[in-house]
């Protein structure tokens, strides 16, 4: 059965319910639009009305209407279209770090607002259930049944007003209000959007932000643990401080900060550096006296430093890699090495298949088709790789060889003809040379 208030209000749905009351979703029949009205039969709704007529902010709900039913008080507010930013939590875990912060500073600027009266009105009760998210993604804050009027000469409450996790130790052993007590709960909003941990469920931690995302920034970490520090003294004394460390979070960064930045384009440099010095050789073509050194020799120069640089980067400074989330799941970090994992694999496989001998038809470079094969040692006798265009320097002597399966099989006339940089031309005697299916037969003329 629908229920009408006053022949004005009628009746939708109940939208929230609790030790203060319901909370119903209702229609104003005269003007058509949707409205909140909030039920209770104590003065906690009479306070919110008589703070809340004296506001005005884009950041905060308007009250249409008080009025008692039945020997109960309701108070018709404005319906705020969207979801909370519980909500919002429930369905994507956390807020990436830059709207975390634009919202945190949305809320800053209508508890300035609030801050700012005379009297001060503390709010006391900041958490994600009380904050609402419009459809055009701005906020409004709701539910000022906590919120206290700091007058003059007016040092207590009948009751302590907050939730746990979210107020600091001594909003609950006074009765009263300070700013601090806005700002902690402030910086526990903040910390949840970033690592989705709910400060109100067991175990009611609250670690860094590194502990949860190491991307997530150390200067917003800093502001987090001034917010909620245990002593006020040690806490933002005014919105308007913690506004402007909000907006310029990134230009404080810490030298550590920078030292791990700076390490992780190093690490970066130095893995490109090990996957090129490893593959652009391979793809030339690799010799078969050079494996596996001196091939592999910066490869591994370059694999080592980097992984010496990621243990002093990332290793030495890492605290955790088992954490506890909400409902007691434990969930461990994983990380995954791919780079460095396909380079010891490939690695590892050019070694097996060179000590195999299996490696020369993939690895050693050829010749193009119609060209004679000649191949080249040094004066130790160890093949090197011939390349067109290319200087080879010694001190003693180069040997040329001709291998008998890569010759034709009618007799050749050699002649080795060399040109000088000064454009003289050096010339050997003419030869002639035939292969055979033992070997080749060569006859000097």
């Amino acid at each position: 059965m629908e229920k009408i208030w006053l022949e004005k209000y009628e009746q939708l749905c109940i939208i929230g319910a609790g030790g203060m009351g319901k909370v119903y979703l209702a229609r104003d029949r005269n003007l058509d639009r949707m409205v909140v009205v909030k039920e209770s039969e104590n003065h906690f709704l009479l306070c919110e009305m008589e703070i809340l007529k004296e506001l005005e902010h884009k950041g905060l709900p308007h009250i249409y209407d008080c009025f008692t039913f039945e020997g109960k008080i309701f108070l018709v507010m404005e319906y705020i279209e969207g979801m909370s930013l519980r909500q919002y939590l429930d369905k994507h875990k956390k807020v990436s770090e830059h709207q975390a912060v634009k919202w945190i500073v949305e809320l800053c600027e209508i508890l300035m607002y609030l801050h700012g009266r005379r009297p001060a009105v503390i709010y006391r009760d900041l958490k994600p259930e009380n904050i609402m998210i419009r459809q055009n993604g701005e906020l409004k804050l709701i539910d000022f049944g906590g919120a206290f009027r700091l007058a003059c000469g007016r040092k207590r409450e009948e009751m302590c007003i907050g939730t746990a996790g979210y107020n600091p130790p001594d909003q609950w052993k006074e009765t009263g209000g300070d700013v601090t007590w806005d700002i902690y709960g402030l910086g526990a909003v903040l910390h949840e959007m970033l690592t989705g941990a709910n400060p109100s469920t067991p175990p009611c931690e609250r670690r860094s932000l590194a502990y949860y995302d190491r991307s997530l920034s150390s200067g917003l970490d800093k502001i987090i643990k001034k917010c909620t520090a245990k002593k006020a003294t040690d806490r933002y004394l005014s919105m308007e401080q913690l506004k402007d460390d909000l907006l310029h979070y990134r230009r404080r960064v810490s030298g550590s900060s920078v030292f791990r930045m700076v390490g992780k384009y190093l690490y970066v440099f130095m893995m490109t550096g090990t996957v090129l010095s490893f593959m652009i050789p391979f793809i030339m073509g690799v010799p078969e006296n050079q494996i596996p050194f001196p091939y592999l020799e910066r490869p591994l120069i370059f694999l080592m430093t980097s992984q010496i640089i990621r243990l002093m980067i990332f290793q030495f400074n890492k605290k955790h890699c088992l954490y506890r989330q909400e409902k007691n799941i434990y969930l461990t970090e994983k990380r995954f090495l791919g780079l460095l994992s396909l380079m010891l694999f490939t690695i590892t496989g050019v070694l097996v298949l060179s000590f195999a001998g299996l490696s020369q038809p993939f690895v050693c470079a050829k010749e193009e088709d119609g060209r004679l094969w000649v191949e080249m040692r040094d004066e130790q006798g160890r093949k090197m790789l011939l390349k067109e265009d290319a200087v080879y320097k010694t001190d003693k002597k180069v040997q040329f060889e001709i291998p008998a399966d890569q010759l034709p099989r009618q007799k050749l006339a050699m002649q080795l003809v060399a040109v000088g940089e000064d454009g003289d031309t050096y010339s050997s005697r003419v030869f002639y040379i035939q292969a055979q299916d033992e070997a080749a037969t060569v006859n000097d003329k």
